[in-house]
């Protein structure tokens, strides 16, 4: 037997189209508040590994990007990340050019990380070099903000990026702000807390030598390398290029890799004499900025002898610390 299936009524596909519609109404607001939500989360989390990355790179590269006193981020031959549209109304619109010099900081690629969690080009904010003091010495930094304009995807009123590196948000933009002076600060601190420990560990030194030299000659400098004697052949600077200790890089520095080099004969490790903008700090002991045997001038030729570890800051400001050895 033949039995025929009929569809469905008009009456019963009516009902379904309104149940549909209602389920359709009841859905689309919480499905759009939980797309909301995703793209202000994936946001938030661009905006954090924005922070960090950035960071990273600023603190590797202080030297390079402090060169610079402009409104930009300067990375040298890394390239230079400059600020973007900030017109009230405005899309932003950063491309892969502002990130590409430091992206290798966030484990991200460029396009990747100039995009927000709504699919939208971020806002790039920097201000113009400025600085702080520190012990008198001037530090320069940068300030730089990353700015999402959330969903309305332009620029709202109220959002700009202050002198005072506070960062204002109008509307529904959200963003993060980069304070070099933090950054400036703790760089300065870093290096001149490692300065005083080589100082220490140089004088502890000088005072070891003279102890153990039975004449205890004040005519010695106990900082050349020449046990006994003050040779100025043997000194620990760059008076003498021709016989100086081996130096990683340049005279004076204080780090070879051998066990000649001064750090090694100070029980200090690279780190120990590596400023906080990985450079090898420096030592003097022979030049015109110094007591010792070799100064030409004669009433710097005479003890109490003394030394001078230095480094350079950025904005090319050499920082340094005196050394007193004493003959007594």
């Amino acid at each position: 037997m033949l039995v025929m299936k009929q569809g469905f009524s008009l009456v019963e596909m009516l009902v379904a189209i309104a149940l549909m519609s209602i389920m359709t109404v009841a859905v689309v607001p919480q499905l759009k508040y939980l797309l909301n939500f995703q793209a202000a989360s994936d946001t938030q989390n661009k905006l954090g590994e924005l922070l960090s990355g950035f960071t990273a790179a600023y603190q590797a590269n202080m030297l390079i990007v402090e060169a610079d006193t402009n409104a930009d981020v300067n990375f040298g031959a890394a390239g230079i990340m400059q600020a973007t549209n900030v017109q009230t109304g405005a899309r932003c619109n950063a491309g892969a050019s502002h990130f590409t010099p430091w992206a290798s900081y966030t484990g991200h690629a460029a396009p990747t990380l100039a995009i927000d969690g709504y699919g939208a080009p971020l806002c790039v904010l920097i201000n113009p070099q400025t600085s702080t003091q520190s012990d008198g010495f001037p530090l320069y930094y940068h300030v730089v903000a990353f700015v999402s304009t959330g969903p309305n995807n332009v620029l709202d009123n109220g959002t700009m990026l202050q002198p005072s590196v506070q960062l204002t948000l109008g509307g529904d933009d959200t963003g993060v702000v980069f304070d070099g002076r933090t950054v400036a600060l703790a760089a300065y601190t870093s290096t001149r807390t490692k300065m005083q420990t080589i100082a220490q560990a140089l004088q502890a030194y000088y005072q070891a030598r003279y102890q153990a030299d039975p004449t205890r000659s004040s005519s010695i400098d106990y900082w050349s390398n020449g046990v006994g004697s003050p040779d100025a052949a043997t000194r620990w600077d760059s008076s003498n290029p021709g016989n100086q200790l081996p130096w990683l890089s340049a005279a004076g520095a204080l780090y070879s890799g051998d066990n000649t080099d001064i750090a090694t004969t100070l029980a200090l490790s690279r780190n120990d004499v590596t400023d906080a903008y990985g450079s090898i700090m420096q030592f003097e002991n022979a030049g015109p900025n110094v007591r010792s045997p070799d100064n030409n001038n004669v009433n710097l030729a005479v003890p109490p002898y003394t030394g001078m570890v230095s480094t350079v800051l950025p904005g090319n400001i050499v920082l340094s610390q005196a050394v007193v050895g004493v003959n007594d």
